[in-house]
């Protein structure tokens, strides 16, 4: 699609620019963070029945480790959006895989069950503040049409890292009773790849032109975009009003400003999507050893490789079907198959798998709508803030779930555990039935104009 603009002499907008390398490169990139995010989240899935043991943790101890990332997640996300915003998205691109890379190795030399705590609340502070990072600049360097599959590569990057971790982590059992310090130490590796990587991306255009900084927004555009690309969606960009050091201010901005409807939306969809299946990823093996599934580490591998389908699907049709009819209908699915494994008397380890890959798959279809619609619906100079708010709030439901969860199948049971996390998905369902808007041909001034 071409626009042409007498004010500029460009012929194609930011918002409808041909898809070029240097898109294809951004996308690549932005990916890295969310892989090691879902790397250093799944790899504990694998090392904790390990870690255990080896540090003699009870059952209060198992739920904290298992939960203080997901809290670390909540203070990165409520933090560092609004901080991004602020400072720029370059910087924090790449100050928080450094984050990664330290607190990674230094897992591998804790000997109390304190400190792996510690360590995990940090890389979860890490992860929270990558998640509006990397989708803000992902969402303000790519045309329109390309939007909607690289927020959701993002999410598949996730998955891949998840699955991978699940797959490495199920190779270094065999190393002993400590392997579980090589499984978390591994995490180094793929965020010193994507660190250097990551160094030479340049700042976000749209994001200069919402400070005032409209020369250096068109030399980035002129830079790595060319000179045929219409610069005339910058200059909307300054027509907000500008606050001397926004920062964390902007946790008031975006309700001042009008976009509480978004806000609501994209958090509630999002712990309902995320509480439940944060909490039995967590807990996985053990809840297959529950229903009487053999080798537990090998179907948790196999699982969740064949999530990373369901967010390949779900990044293939969000442009499609559009964003509105995906959320939906994979939240009609999850409920599906928590109801199934809640309810049915279950006899056969195959149909066991089959329900819980049903619901991880399903659940990551709709998964990579956690970085499209909060993108989206939020302006520029609050977007990180828009995405971080709604990454702390997914953050307490499934920081909450991951915590209680050995303690609700001791009292529940597994099943009755699962018919909690039909309700939680329920409640996704009615508000994202009433809620979620359709935004998939929308440009970014459009999308973030509909609150």
């Amino acid at each position: 699609m071409s626009v042409t603009s007498s004010t500029t002499g460009g012929t194609s907008s930011l918002d409808d620019a041909p898809v070029s390398p240097f898109h294809r490169r951004i996308m690549a990139v932005a990916m890295g963070g969310p892989f090691c995010d879902g790397y250093l989240l799944g790899v504990m899935g694998v090392a904790l029945s390990l870690i255990t043991p080896a540090l003699a943790l009870d059952t209060l101890w198992t739920g904290l480790i298992a939960a203080s990332v997901l809290v670390g997640v909540f203070v990165g996300g409520a933090v560092f959006g609004p901080i991004t915003d602020r400072v720029g998205r370059h910087l924090m691109y790449v100050l928080n895989l450094a984050a990664f890379v330290v607190f990674s190795a230094l897992q591998f030399f804790v000997t109390e069950a304190w400190q792996l705590m510690v360590l995990r609340l940090l890389i979860g502070i890490a992860i929270g503040a990558d998640y509006p990072i990397a989708s803000a600049l992902t969402t303000e360097l790519v045309p329109r049409r390309m939007r909607g599959p690289a927020l959701s590569a993002l999410v598949l990057a996730w998955w891949v890292g998840y699955g991978v971790s699940y797959w490495v982590g199920w190779a270094l059992t065999g190393l002993g009773p400590d392997s579980w310090r090589w499984m978390l130490a591994s995490g180094v590796v793929p965020a010193l790849v994507f660190l250097v990587f990551r160094a030479g991306i340049p700042e976000s255009p749209r994001w200069l032109a919402s400070r005032g900084r409209i020369g250096e927004a068109k030399a980035v555009v002129r830079k790595h975009l060319g000179q045929d690309i219409d610069t005339g969606d910058l200059l909307t960009e300054t027509r907000q009003e500008q606050r001397g050091g926004s920062g964390l201010g902007n946790l008031v901005e975006v309700f001042r400003r009008g976009y509480t409807v978004p806000v609501v939306f994209c958090s509630v969809f999002w712990i309902c999507q995320v509480a439940p299946a944060f909490a039995v990823r967590s807990f996985q093996p053990q809840m297959l050893s529950a229903f009487g599934v053999g080798a537990t580490y090998g179907a948790s591998a196999l699982i969740t490789t064949i999530a990373v389908a369901g967010i390949a699907l779900g990044l293939v049709v969000v442009n499609r079907i559009g964003r509105r009819s995906l959320l939906i209908s994979t939240f009609v699915c999850i409920n599906v198959s928590l109801i199934a494994l809640a309810v049915l008397p279950l006899h056969w380890a195959f149909a066991v798998v089959a329900l819980f890959a049903a619901f991880q798959f399903f659940e990551a279809a709709g998964s990579g709508l956690q970085f499209v619609y909060p993108s989206e619906l939020f302006p520029t100079d609050l977007r990180a803030t828009g995405v971080g708010i709604a990454t702390a709030m997914s953050r307490v439901g499934s920081a909450t779930s991951t915590f209680l969860l050995p303690i609700a199948a001791e009292d529940l049971g597994v099943r009755g555990t699962l018919g909690v996390a039909v309700a939680i998905t329920l409640v996704g369902l009615v508000v994202s039935y009433f809620l979620a808007p359709e935004t998939k041909d929308l440009g970014l001034a459009e999308a973030s104009n509909r609150s």
